[in-house]
This record gives C-alpha cells, structure tokens and sequence, in this order.
C-alpha cells in the first residue's frame, strides 16, 4: 500500500513515518512543512519526500498514486497562534480535497480529544479540528478520525485506551509513539473503517484495542 503522511517531521508525524518504514511492507511517502526537515527523514528515500504544496495541481499530483493518507499534524496550542492555528486547517482541507479528487482508499485524521465540545485554553484550535472532522465526512471517502489525549514525548507502554468516546478523566495523554501505532493498526483494520475514536493510554494492546472496535 502506498501510504502518504503528512506532518512527517510532528512528534507523531515522525513516529509514523519510523514504524511505517521499520515494521510495514507499506511504501511511505512523506510531507514536511519545511525544506530543511527533509534530511530527518533520508532514510525512507530523498524522492519519498516533500514539502506541503501550495499549488492544488502539485497536491494532486502528489496523492494520484496513494492508497491511503494520513494527516498527522498539528501544532503547539500553548501559544494560540491563530495563524498557525488556521494554516493547520488549511493544510488538511486541501489534503482532503486532493485525496478525494484522486479517490484515495482511506484518509486518516490525527484529530484531538474535546473536538466533539470545544472549550477551555484550546477551543479555537479544537474547533479547528472539528472543522476538519466534519470536512473529511462529507467526502465520501472512507475515513478513521482519531482523536488523541494529549500526545507527549514519553516512553511507549504499548497499551491503550480506545474508545468511541472516554469518560472524562483529569490527565489524558498518550505517548507519540502508542499514537502511531495505532495508526499504523488502522490502516488494515476494517474495524476502524468510517469511525470517530478517542485515543488515550491504557491498559489493553493495540491488537487487542482494535479488535474490540
């Protein structure tokens, strides 16, 4: 399957790109905000590699060959850049567009936990992402939005929480690299084919978290 990730150089975004290439079969294929995160990610070819287009004919071009996509990125909601808050959008919606145009398979969304409620210091960059849910819906394309707790840098423990929606808890969080593999497992799960899901860790692998989907 060719699989295309952007956000590739996010916490997450890299996560993937990583367990794609080291435990898949899957051809990965990667977009990057800027020119000079690209040599991060050498390994998986200098020609598996580009900067998010402006141009929506060169964004086409580079889903016409895709069997799925993964938007992975975000940004740090701390500072409340609306700019940067508004270009994330931006950016997904032309990707969705692109993806649909070309009949791309499956498109993933890396979304966030609150999307369904927007409030407190995120609302606005969860409306965003509320936004881009609702957008990726009326496509038609089959879909996997998934919903993250607070992604964090920490150590993976290789279980998790994955449910269509998570009782309110004080802390959520999930480690980057919990969060890719759970990407990664929806690709081939027909389990998580047009569903909404929330992502925090836990207790249960994510083997075992899909199969209870």
């Amino acid at each position: 399957m060719n699989v295309l990730i952007a956000g590739a150089c996010d916490d997450t975004g890299r996560c993937l790109v990583d367990y794609l290439a080291k435990n898949t079969d899957h051809e990965t294929y990667a977009v990057v905000h800027e020119e000079e995160q690209k040599q991060t990610l050498e390994y998986i070819g200098q020609d598996r590699i580009s900067t998010m287009p402006s141009d929506v004919e060169e964004l086409n071009a580079l889903t016409e060959e895709m069997d799925a996509v993964i938007y992975a990125g975000g940004c740090d909601v701390k500072t409340n850049d609306q700019k940067v808050i508004k270009s994330v959008l931006e950016d997904t919606k032309a990707l969705i567009n692109a993806a649909a145009r070309n009949k791309v398979k499956r498109f993933i969304l890396l979304s966030a936990m609150g999307a369904d409620d927007p409030q407190g210091s995120k609302e606005d960059y969860l409306y965003k992402k509320r936004e881009a849910e609702d957008y990726l819906k009326n496509t038609g394309m089959d879909f996997t939005i998934i919903r993250a707790g607070e992604l964090s840098t920490e150590k993976p423990s290789g279980k998790v929480k994955l449910e269509e929606s998570i009782n309110w808890i004080k802390d959520p969080a999930v480690s980057c690299e919990d969060a890719a593999k759970v990407i990664a497992a929806s690709l081939d799960s027909d389990r998580m084919t047009n569903k909404t899901v929330e992502l925090i860790s836990g207790d249960t692998s994510v083997e075992d978290a899909l199969q209870k989907m």
